[in-house]
Order: C-alpha cells, then structure tokens, then sequence
C-alpha cells in the first residue's frame, strides 16, 4: 500500500468545507445541541455518543426513544432523588445489543462521576495523567461504571463491555473516542466544547474508528493496519497530526460523512469516485487502468490461463 497523497491535507480541507455543520442532521451531534444547558448537553452527548453504532436512523430513534423517558431535562434525571427510577424509566427500551438496563448502569455511573467531581468531564479530567491522558481519563471511567450497580450476569457484563469498551483491553473505543472529540474540542458549530476547562486540549484526542472510518483511512494510505484497534487509532493521529499537530482529529466529522451518507463504496465507482473530494487521493478514486492493474482476464492460474473472471476476494476488516 502507498503513503498518503502528497496533497491529501488539502483535499481533507475540501472535504472538511463540503462536510460541515449543514450536515449536523446526519450526525448523532445533533441531539446534545437541541439543549442549552451544559449538564443536559453533557449527559445527552454521552447517550448519543454511546448509543451511535449500527444504522443512522436506528441510532437517531433509539436516542429519540431515551430523551422522551428522562423528560426535558436529562441531567436531573441523574439527581440523587431520581436516580433509582433511572431502570424503571428506561426499562423494555433497546438499541440492537444495548438494552435499557444497560442504559441505566451507563447514567449511573455518569451520576457517580457527577458526584465527586460535579461533572463526567471534570471527573476524566481528574484522572487525565500520564503520556496518554485521554486513555488515562477513559479507564478511570470505565473503572468507576465497574464499581456503579455490578453485575454477575454474564449477558449484561458483555453488554456492558460492547456499550463502554474498556481503553486498556486495546479496542479502539470508537463511541467514548467520539465523546471526547465531541467534548474536548471547543464549540465550532458541530463539537460543544463542554470539556475545555481541564488539562485535556484536541492535541490529546485520537480519531475514532469505526468500520467505514477505518477503510477510509487505509484507502488513503494512512495506515495499513487491518484492525480497527487503538493502536491503529494512534498510528492515524499521528499522521493527521503532520497536517494540524493542535487538532489531529478536525477532519473525523468529514471523514465519516461519506460512509454515513453512502457515498463511499471503497471501491473504484466512476459516477461515485468522479465527485469525491478525496478521489485523487484515494487508491480506489483513479481506477484500476490508472493504477496499473491488469484487467481480471488477463491473470493467470499456475500452468493455464484463465477463462472466467477470478473470484473477488474478500476485502471485509473486523468491526471495531
């Protein structure tokens, strides 16, 4: 595989002017910045962050489904006099494998952290020590929720580990990565910029990776990790950070607009790759004569040619 595009930041730059905040309906973001409070941004923020994987319009439902039970203020859902009806308010609601008595442990242990240090962010903040003071600040979540409501149930402890995935464990931790892009970074429209007071700054963030993010990423040559892991979340930072060393992940809004909205096939399209900002940049945007592939027909098995086109291989990488 190549290295990146010599140009490719200015090709994210147009793809970050094409994919800006008149997309923010597409986005789980939307959500957070329909309250005005930071204690009710915070804690939606946390709901749509945690609950965005599977299908747009099933995450955008399933958050829908969770605001109409905490009422129109979310935060006080997680006060002290109301906390123990959070299992009942949200009990027979689901979200694909997140059921909502794993929604009720996640907000308790959010209520938990309100506590000690008055806010999640102020509590991440706390415990953002260290050569990785984001990861730092993760575990120490991840640790508390442990602690909050624990459970021998071996269904709810795998559901708890998929809706917060622990950043020691070395999965990419996309969704609690995509919370802290969205909190860390200050408020330009699309990022809330609710966590700015503490020691963590947009330097210290790492892109999230999920599926469509991580072919993107390998399309343009910035890693050629086949796992969508942390290490490979790292080894991507670092090269967007040659591009912009103070906000590595600027450009993860407008990196994902394409596979939400389904203009990305990770294959060479002529009517898809034709209007793509990345398409130059792209090792599937130029096409297979371009690249100087030879057509399928003409590739031979050992002491024959070929009659039929070679089956496709498989180009599929784990879910994160």
């Amino acid at each position: 595989m190549r290295g990146p595009h010599p140009d490719l930041r200015a090709r994210l730059d147009d793809l970050g002017a094409r994919f800006d905040r008149r997309w923010l309906d597409s986005d789980p973001l939307r959500w957070p910045r329909t309250f005005a409070a930071p204690a009710d941004r915070e804690v939606v923020a946390v709901v749509a962050a945690l609950l965005a994987y599977g299908r747009v319009t099933s995450i955008h439902a399933a958050v829908r489904a969770v605001l109409d039970r905490l009422g129109s203020r979310p935060s006080e859902a997680l006060a002290p006099s109301r906390r123990p009806g959070l299992a009942s308010a949200l009990d027979g609601m689901r979200h694909r494998f997140t059921a909502g008595v794993d929604l009720a442990w996640l907000l308790a242990g959010v209520a938990r952290a309100r506590d000690e240090a008055g806010s999640l962010g102020a509590f991440v903040a706390a415990h953002a020590t260290g050569p990785e003071p984001l990861r730092a600040g993760l575990v120490a979540w991840r640790r508390l929720a442990d602690a909050t409501a624990p459970t021998d149930d071996p269904v709810r402890r795998r559901a708890r580990r998929f809706l917060l995935a622990d950043p020691e464990g070395g999965a990419a931790c996309k969704r609690s990565l995509l919370l802290a892009r969205w909190c860390v970074r200050p408020d330009d429209g699309l990022d809330l910029g609710l966590w700015t007071q503490g020691p963590l700054r947009p330097r210290d963030l790492l892109l999230p990776l999920d599926t469509h993010v991580h072919r993107t990423v390998r399309d343009l040559g910035l890693t050629r990790r086949r796992a969508a892991d942390w290490r490979c979340a790292v080894e991507v930072t670092a090269r967007l950070a040659a591009f912009d060393p103070d906000d590595p992940v600027r450009y993860d809004f407008a990196l994902a607009r394409p596979g939400i909205a389904g203009g990305c096939r990770h294959r060479h399209v002529p009517a898809v790759c034709g209007g793509c900002a990345l398409a130059d940049a792209c090792r599937h945007g130029a096409g297979p004569a371009r690249r100087g592939a030879r057509p399928t027909s003409a590739r031979r098995t050992r002491g024959s040619r070929r009659t039929t086109p070679a089956p496709a291989r498989s180009t599929r990488t784990p879910a994160p």
